[in-house]
């Protein structure tokens, strides 16, 4: 569950530095640049949730047996 874990928290950190660098330089991007960053971060959280249900799924059919 450890890994899992350090997992989610590089994909949180990874959303964070996404974040910060589409703000702190904005200027000079264009509708093409601001659609990457947008769909590179909504693609981060997918993932981040796919994880968390998988390992949510996973719970409750040991917990069933």
């Amino acid at each position: 569950m450890v890994r899992i874990e350090a997992l989610l928290r590089l994909l949180e950190e990874e959303q964070v530095n996404l974040a910060k660098e589409a703000l702190q330089h904005p200027q000079g991007r264009d509708m093409f640049d601001y659609g990457r960053a947008v769909g590179l971060y909504a693609g981060l959280t997918h993932a981040r949730d796919l994880i968390i249900n998988l390992v949510a799924e996973r719970e409750r059919k040991d917990f069933d047996l």
